[in-house]
């Protein structure tokens, strides 16, 4: 049985075809998408299935997330389907300036998990739970994914959590509540996840890098990870961490992206994998890895995932992870 739970949206990013602007472009494709989704068939294919919580709308789009999470991999027993339609994130093209997503679709739908049906009871069984940032834009997510990493950490799960913010669907006049809630759930994080960009933009901090990672440490959790895109990841630790007080650093690997959407999940997952490997929650490690082990097992995770067409399907599975470091020593 998993012992690994992922809370978070399940949506369908559609990516652009050529052109320059969203205007200018020649039709889109649709590929499965969701930060928290993408993390939970991430580990899926790394060979931790975790549980997932989740809502799907009752669309068409709806049934093909449904399909996807079914064939990846993902039980099903936490996900719930819901009145409205799928939100959709529309891609810009890659050089185009602006912003990056452009959301359209029933944001209740997507992002309005009800707060009393937060799985508490599952969490008996569950070591390592890991929230997505984006719920926390909506009312109803932000009291659920707050009631989660709190029931989690009052009985001891490890909880990491991505700040993955996105000012454009934080309605107008609860930017406050957003950034409280985003504080809320460090504090009873363990393990954080953002980029220079999220942490910035949510007022977390407005250094860069190693510093950033010790700032985020500040905030409660006992290891954070700023990933830094090409450049590869950084990572620090206290000594409350299981792997002890670190600071780390890995540049990342040289290949030849085709698409980086959802390159972070994949990073993400990957770590996941390694770390709860490494806290004795999941997987299989005869020799435990270590923070510099884990970024690099990341980086390959998400190296692997860039050379392919859109994030979710283009995901690795563990050999090919295993094999692509090893090509590399």
């Amino acid at each position: 049985m998993t012992d690994i739970l992922v809370a978070g949206e399940t949506l369908v990013d559609m990516l652009p075809g050529a052109g320059e602007t969203l205007r200018d472009v020649d039709g889109f494709t649709h590929r499965p998408g969701g930060a928290p989704a993408t993390v939970a068939v991430g580990l899926s294919r790394l060979g931790v299935p975790p549980r997932f919580w989740t809502r799907l709308g009752d669309d068409p789009f709806g049934d093909f997330l449904r399909e996807t999470l079914d064939e990846a991999g993902v039980p099903g027993g936490f996900s719930r389907r819901v009145e409205g339609n799928t939100t959709l994130a529309v891609v810009s093209p890659p050089d185009a300036d602006g912003r990056r997503f452009r959301f359209y679709g029933s944001r209740d739908a997507t992002f309005g998990f009800e707060p009393d049906a937060v799985p508490t009871d599952a969490l008996a069984s569950v070591s390592w739970v890991h929230l997505g940032g984006v719920a926390l834009t909506h009312p109803a997510g932000r009291r659920a994914m707050r009631t989660l990493a709190a029931a989690a950490a009052e009985r001891g799960c490890t909880v990491s959590f991505d700040v993955n913010y996105r000012p454009d669907l934080v309605p107008e006049g609860e930017r406050d509540a957003v950034m409280e809630a985003i504080r809320d759930v460090l504090a009873d994080a363990d393990v954080a996840f953002a980029s220079d960009e999220d942490a910035a933009a949510a007022g977390l901090s407005s250094h860069e890098g190693d510093a950033l990672a010790r700032d985020l440490v500040e905030f409660g959790p006992h290891t954070a990870v700023v990933t830094l895109g090409a450049a590869g990841a950084v990572a620090a630790s206290s000594e409350a961490a299981p792997w002890g007080e670190a600071a780390a650093r890995h540049g990342g690997f040289p290949v030849e992206a085709v698409d980086a959407t959802g390159a972070g999940d994949a990073f993400t997952a990957g770590l996941i994998t390694r770390l709860a490997a490494s806290a004795g929650d999941a997987g299989n490690a005869d020799d435990p890895p270590d923070l510099d082990d884990a970024l690099a097992f990341a980086n390959a995770t998400a190296a692997l995932s860039v050379q392919g067409y859109g994030g979710m399907t283009a995901l690795p599975d563990r050999e090919a992870v295993e094999a692509f470091l090893a090509e590399r020593e």
